[in-house]
């Protein structure tokens, strides 16, 4: 029999991220715009699909916006924030979502183990047998999926308990190295992610989010070994005591050049429009934006301040 927390004990392991955040406002109070302007200022691509809602991608990762008559979303996956990170903008993008009264209505906090995984889903499936789990009083359904690993055929994958729930407290174990060689093509040592996912009602924070330590091991004690880490119970702070520091969203003449020079859709209709209409194309497109800019600033100076 496998002991999980003997399995888990080990030193090796990062130290807790968040791998996924949705924050939501009040469309008469909301950080949408702000944030739509720094990400255009930063130069992020911008992708329409073809329901008309947008999201905007760096690396392999995207930001799903969702305006609605009763609330604005931000949704970032744990792609998007892990470039962020190493852009070291990732602060300032939760400044962003902070200027306003908000509500993390999902975060998911992550800890990466150098152990293989499938030592650990053993482990797991021998400690709860009945296919039960708890992360607070109500029990949760387990469900395992497993695959052959092509590196050594072994079998692997994820282990969840509340998997497709709408729990407030939900997780899953999986073998991040086999996604990596699969989704990304690259090798990796054994790695082992444990995941937990906190939802809407929850009472997390932004400060929480920056600081996830204390959050993730309140919670995963019956996911690994934790009595050898220093963490404090996690308690629900709101959203104070959070103050989001200044984000400079400036736009200068430099940086509007540099945010056109980087738009991939710029240079796709610059493109077209070369192929469509040949030597004529550079003037005819200089045409069409200056009448879209036109109308893009009659728009802005007619809107009412809140003044009037």
């Amino acid at each position: 029999m496998t002991d999980l927390f003997n399995v888990t004990r080990s030193p090796v392991r990062e130290d807790p991220i968040c791998d996924w955040l949705d924050v939501t406002c009040q469309p008469e109070n909301s950080f949408m715009g702000g944030l739509l302007d720094w990400l255009a200022v930063k130069g992020v691509s911008c992708i329409t699909f073809r329901d008309g809602t947008n999201a905007y991608k760096i690396g392999n990762g995207l930001l799903q916006i969702s305006t609605t008559g009763r609330f604005h979303r931000a949704s970032a996956s744990g792609g998007f924030i892990d470039d962020l990170r190493k852009q070291g903008l990732w602060r300032d993008y939760v400044n962003l979502l902070g200027v306003v009264p908000h509500k993390v209505t999902r975060v998911d906090v992550a800890v990466d183990m150098y152990i293989d995984a499938p030592v650990v889903l053993t482990a797991l499936e021998t400690t709860y047998p009945v296919g039960e789990f708890k992360f607070g009083r109500k029990a949760l359904r387990t469900k395992t999926i497993l695959e052959r690993r092509m590196i050594d055929n072994a079998l692997s994958g994820t282990w969840y308990a509340g998997h497709m729930s709408k729990a407030r407290v939900s997780g899953r174990v999986y073998d991040k190295q086999l996604e990596l060689a699969e989704r990304h093509g690259m090798l990796s040592p054994p790695l082992t992610r444990f995941e937990l996912t906190f939802r809407k009602d929850f009472g997390a924070s932004l400060w929480d989010v920056l600081n996830p330590r204390d959050l993730f091991y309140s919670y995963a004690g019956g996911l690994m070994a934790t009595e050898h880490i220093k963490f404090d119970d996690w308690a629900s702070r709101g959203t104070m005591p959070w103050v989001s520091l200044p984000v400079d969203s400036l736009v200068t003449v430099e940086r509007a050049k540099r945010m056109l020079s980087h738009s991939a859709e710029i240079k796709r209709y610059a493109e077209l429009f070369a192929r469509t209409f040949g030597a004529e194309g550079e003037a005819i497109m200089g045409k069409c934006l200056l009448e879209v800019l036109h109308d893009a600033v009659l728009e802005v100076t007619d809107k009412p301040t809140a003044s009037e």
